[in-house]
């Protein structure tokens, strides 16, 4: 038995939800594995904050890492290990 297309949404609007609910995924998986990464320089109250905020808020907090946390994250790394070749 075949479903009949349902005429007030058009199936282009299924694609487009689709791919937005995968790009806050990948974004969200992506910025929580980061935070994991950085975790040597992190102290344990900014991570779990920045854990909880990235999954409370599933694109925000990931933009919100990318932008603004991982830069900082990064340069905290640079200072405590200036031997390391730097992240790209």
């Amino acid at each position: 038995m075949q479903l009949a297309a349902n005429p007030l949404v058009p199936t282009t609007y299924d694609w487009v939800w689709s791919v937005l609910t995968a790009a806050v995924l990948v974004i969200t998986i992506a910025a929580a594995v980061s935070e994991v990464r950085h975790s040597r320089v992190l102290s344990g109250r900014v991570l779990t904050v920045w854990l909880i905020v990235t999954l409370i808020a599933p694109p925000l907090g990931g933009i919100a890492w990318f932008l603004a946390g991982r830069r900082q994250a990064q340069r905290d790394m640079e200072a405590l290990y200036p031997e390391a070749p730097p992240a790209r």
